[in-house]
């Protein structure tokens, strides 16, 4: 694979992807809990997701290998071969899931323009960054890059609107650590996932070892900036009764601005959408490229476009596999199943990187989480019981179609074992 990507692709990578469209419908019903205290539970949340973040740079600096979760399994338990293919498998769901829901979401923003049907649009978006993966990552991060600067202009307007109110600020005098700050905190966490996404990048980045714990490092940091302030600027513009009923926040908080600002804040919409659907296409492609080189997918799926290098068919695999999912992307409860795979995610990491530490603790690590007793790693520890608590936030309809996906995967992992032995 090409080595095109430099520390200021990744950032934007993880920046564009943190800052999708999670945080244009989470932000109001975690107000709505979080009232006064709804940016302390903002930076609680940011707390939270650096600590696995850390784990991740980590682990992709010391396997440096695109694939991800997948790879730093089937490295670190390679007597749990099953164990690698789950953990590929369910970030291959909850990628596609992400690239289906959030594209279903573009399709409703752009009926604000136009009236297009529904399928169409969603096939189309699809589509057209099916292409633009295969062309290239280079191409493909310089779009990238343009959609996260569309996305941070939208969180700036919304700022600037909030600045204009003389409440601007006050929710700064109120500091709280009760149980509703840290309910809303369980909430708003999930707009700060894509992080993880970088990793899949490692064989496309020219100083992975350098740039990609940076990458997500900063990602991060201007991300939670950022929603410092679009959260004091929600509760300068609105209650916290307005928030919690509230389906779009962001627009909704604007309608007494300007005419023109909740109709610029729709149009980014697209933009954040959209840029969402690209990097979780291109990010999917990637651990589907990884397993396939592998041997526990397909061999046809590793296959590159000679002069792009590009995973191809792991990219049209995506795309297959997203159009069959169009269907149900609607439904908030696949969207859920998203966030529940990348929290299994999560926890397997964080107790991978403790028992590498035990199982070789002489090995190189270009980057290494700070603070351990011995050799035990105390940020990966804590990181693992935050991400395993928050598995305990989802609803009935979450498990049991989670479960689904996790027996499927048994099911399938089972087929292909029994045809590589034939």
């Amino acid at each position: 694979m090409k080595k095109s990507l430099s520390l200021f692709h990744l950032t934007f990578y993880g920046t564009g992807m943190i800052l999708g469209a999670g945080i244009y419908s989470v932000i109001g019903k975690a107000g709505g809990v979080a009232e006064n205290g709804l940016w302390v539970s903002f930076l609680l949340a940011a707390f939270c997701a650096s600590l696995t973040a850390l784990s991740y740079a980590e682990l992709a600096t010391t396997f440096p290998k695109t694939g991800g979760e997948y790879i730093y399994v089937k490295n670190i338990f390679p007597q749990w071969p099953y164990l690698a293919m789950l953990c590929g498998s369910m970030m291959i769901f909850a990628g596609i899931s992400t690239a289906t829901t959030v594209a279903i979401a573009f399709s409703g923003y752009i009926q604000q323009f136009a009236e297009v049907p529904q399928f169409v649009t969603a096939f189309c978006l699809l589509g057209v960054f099916t292409l633009v993966n295969i062309i290239g990552i280079k191409e493909s991060s310089w779009v990238n890059v343009v959609f996260t600067l569309i996305e941070i202009l939208g969180l700036l307007i919304f700022v600037w609107v909030g600045t204009q109110s003389p409440k601007f600020g006050e929710a700064l005098s109120e500091v709280r650590f009760d149980g509703a700050v840290i309910s809303g905190a369980a909430l708003v966490i999930f707009a700060y996932f894509g992080f993880e996404n970088i990793v899949n990048l490692v064989e496309e980045s020219k100083t992975p070892e350098k740039d990609l714990p940076k990458g997500i490092i900063i990602s991060l940091g201007v991300s939670t900036v950022l929603y410092l302030l679009v959260s004091l600027t929600a509760l300068a513009l609105g209650s916290p009764e307005e928030l919690g009923r509230s389906n779009a926040p962001l627009s909704d908080l604007t309608r007494n601005a300007a005419a023109w600002v909740p109709r610029t804040l729709g149009a980014i919409a697209l933009f954040s959408t959209a840029n969402t659907v690209l990097i979780s296409m291109i990010s999917t492609s990637r651990i589907i490229f990884s397993m396939a080189r592998e041997r526990d997918l397909p061999s046809v799926f590793s296959k590159l476009l000679s002069k792009r290098a590009t995973p191809w068919m792991g990219a049209l695999a995506v795309f297959g596999l997203a159009m069959a999912l169009l269907p149900a992307g609607g439904i908030e409860v696949v969207a859920s199943v998203s966030s529940f795979a990348t929290m299994i995610a999560f926890t397997v990491i964080n107790i991978a990187l403790i028992y590498l530490r035990f199982k070789e603790p002489h090995r190189t690590r270009p980057f290494k989480v700070p603070i351990s007793i011995g050799r035990w790693p105390l940020i990966p520890t804590l990181a693992a019981c935050v991400s395993s608590g928050l598995l305990f936030f989802f609803s009935r309809e979450v498990y049991v179609l989670g479960a689904g996906v996790i027996v499927f995967v048994s099911v399938l992992y089972i087929v292909l074992k029994s045809r590589k032995s034939d």
